[in-house]
């Protein structure tokens, strides 16, 4: 089935030339070089459809074979003459896989994406476009061959057909991001004429888009493992809170999106706790951590919000470190 990541971005290429938007979102203008394993012809045509405006170098099948280290950095070189001569500042690689000695190795993945450093540190971005594996992958192993690609690169960003129709011109994208800026979810459709994304409102959208970074955010602040209304407790006060079947929804869609981690049966004696898995290994750094686990599951240990704790009636309980350590 085919995605659409080309057009995607020769539509990006034409907004480029003098700035402003794609599906709503806000685009800069600047100068790009195309590192291409395609035909100059078929980016010709492209260039004519959407008036690139001369704003755009491109550098068709620059190697015959897989390139060595030492050609891979002459070209990025060569990028970098070019950022001086004309002020490019982003650099495509359309697809990376030939670009690469092995894509299922991790090592190969860091040949070819350590060097664009050069690039970087100079300050010009890079978008690598790179074929999805087969089936219908989790979020954020769409991308085929090693993990260590998604592993290393700032934004990622999953274009996937939605389902249904087969035919359907719409696409949803799903980004993992280390900026807060960034829109985790989009659906956007390609007009008629192939020449404008627009953007679709989702009906699968219920509030999380807009509410995600908060919740990121109540988890990331957590010293332990929270239930719904722990989470409803420490909800900063700059935020509408959500009712609490809205955020079990929520919450229940970061988990199947491996977005947060979970445990529990979701029952009285056992609910459901949410946590962050990169906060988990922070507090697996303190040694009293499996005390405290283990103690918090036999003993059924409440949450105490973060703003009561210390306060008469909200004293955290004590744990028998002596014994513990003893039973080790």
């Amino acid at each position: 089935m085919e995605i659409g990541k080309t057009t995607l971005m020769s539509l990006l290429l034409s907004r480029r030339k003098n700035g402003g938007e794609l599906a709503g979102l806000a685009v800069q203008a600047g100068k790009t070089v195309v590192v291409t394993e395609e035909d100059h012809c078929l980016w010709a045509e492209r260039a004519r459809l959407h008036d690139f405006g001369g704003n755009v170098c491109f550098i068709p099948r620059p190697f015959r074979n897989i390139p060595t280290p030492e050609q891979w950095q002459a070209l990025l070189d060569r990028i970098l003459q070019l950022r001086e001569q004309h002020g490019i500042d982003l650099a495509v690689f359309d697809p990376l896989a030939p670009l690469l000695r092995c894509e299922n190795n991790a090592r190969s993945i860091f040949e070819a994406l350590l060097p664009l450093r050069t690039l970087t540190g100079r300050g010009m971005a890079n978008v690598l476009l790179h074929h999805p594996g087969k089936g219908d992958a989790r979020p954020g192993e769409s991308a085929r061959g090693s993990g260590a690609l998604l592993g290393h690169v700032d934004i990622a960003i999953e274009m996937r057909h939605p389902g249904g129709d087969p035919m359907t011109r719409r696409r949803r994208f799903l980004a993992l991001s280390r900026h807060a800026a960034t829109p985790r979810h989009l659906l956007m459709e390609l007009n008629a004429e192939g020449t404008e994304y627009l953007s679709v409102v989702d009906s699968r959208d219920d509030g999380f888009q807009g509410n995600w970074e908060v919740l990121r955010m109540v988890l990331e602040d957590a010293p332990q493992k929270l239930t719904r209304f722990d989470i409803l407790e420490e909800w900063p006060d700059d935020f509408d809170k959500p009712h609490p079947a809205t955020l079990s929804e929520w919450l229940n869609r970061a988990a199947k999106a491996d977005m947060i981690a979970r445990e529990g049966t979701g029952r009285k004696n056992d609910p459901f706790r949410f946590w962050l898995p990169q906060v988990e290994e922070i507090w697996k750094k303190s040694p009293f951590y499996d005390i405290f686990e283990k103690q918090r599951k036999e003993l059924k240990l409440p949450f105490t919000p973060l703003h009561a704790r210390g306060k008469k009636g909200h004293e955290l309980p004590e744990v028998d470190v002596e014994n513990e350590v003893a039973e080790i």
